[in-house]
């Protein structure tokens, strides 16, 4: 299995709040004078005037970052709600205090579910914060999704291997079954031509039979007409007028008779 990237939970994490303003890589305050300055990872806040809750999203994707990661006690400052997200398993929820929110991101399907909810806290957002989501809103150089420019392009290589490795298994399953269709196309024209020499054939024989007085039908005795004329080599027609013959002398015999005997 593929290592999961950011960006590819960050997307999981638009998708759950296409309801709510969303934002990637949000920084709390101004860069040039903010010693203590920190990113969010990601941020939704709830478009509501009289509860605009903001929920902040921690993004790890390998054990090492969560465990070398201090600071992020410090974004709990400036959002209603805070939670990890990580692929299934990276982080338990016993290492995180009972306020904090843990997602599990699945990397097979691609999604979200939550091992633990983070709590509600009432607390007053810096202003700079709503500050810094409006510029960052606008901002037209910014790459969604991801903390750098070189991450992005790291996730396009990746994506394009990805593509290319999918494009080739496709491709060999499309010729495969382009190979078994013209196959079968063969095998039915074939077949059609030999359906079509069958016919000619029953149609020479049916001539040549009407030669020697056989006639091919479902509503005559053809069959012991055959018979008979491949046993004798007489024609039928010619036996049926010879048996019409010797019926009829015999009834004329019977008639002579009894004249012959006054």
């Amino acid at each position: 299995m593929s290592k999961v990237r950011a960006d590819q939970v960050k997307h999981a994490l638009a998708n759950r709040h296409t309801d709510d303003l969303f934002l990637t890589e949000v920084k709390t305050g101004q860069t040039w004078n903010n010693k203590e300055l920190l990113k969010f990872d990601a941020l939704a806040m709830k478009r509501s005037w009289a509860n605009p809750c903001i929920t902040g999203y921690e993004v790890k994707v390998s054990r090492s970052d969560f465990t070398r990661d201090t600071k992020w006690p410090g974004y709990m400052a400036y959002c209603n709600k805070f939670s990890f997200v990580c692929p299934k398993g990276l982080i338990t929820k016993d290492e995180l205090p009972d306020n904090v929110g843990l997602i599990y991101y699945y990397p097979d399907t691609g999604a979200l579910r939550s091992e633990r909810p983070a709590k509600h806290r009432m607390i007053e957002i810096p202003t700079e914060m709503y500050m810094y989501m409006l510029m960052s809103r606008i901002e037209p150089d910014r790459h969604p999704f991801f903390s750098s420019q070189r991450e992005m392009m790291q996730a396009y290589i990746a994506d394009k291997t990805d593509r290319a490795r999918l494009g080739k298994v496709a491709g060999s399953k499309l010729v495969t079954e382009i190979l078994e269709l013209r196959k079968k196309v063969e095998d039915e024209d074939w077949e059609k031509k030999r359906l079509q020499r069958d016919s000619e054939l029953v149609q020479e024989v049916r001539e040549l039979l009407s030669e020697y007085g056989i006639r091919l039908g479902a509503w005559n005795n053809w069959q012991d007409d055959l018979k008979q004329r491949l046993s004798t080599g007489v024609n039928p027609q010619v036996i049926t007028t010879l048996t019409k013959i010797v019926s009829e002398a015999e009834r004329l015999q019977q008639l002579i008779k009894p004249a012959a005997s006054e």
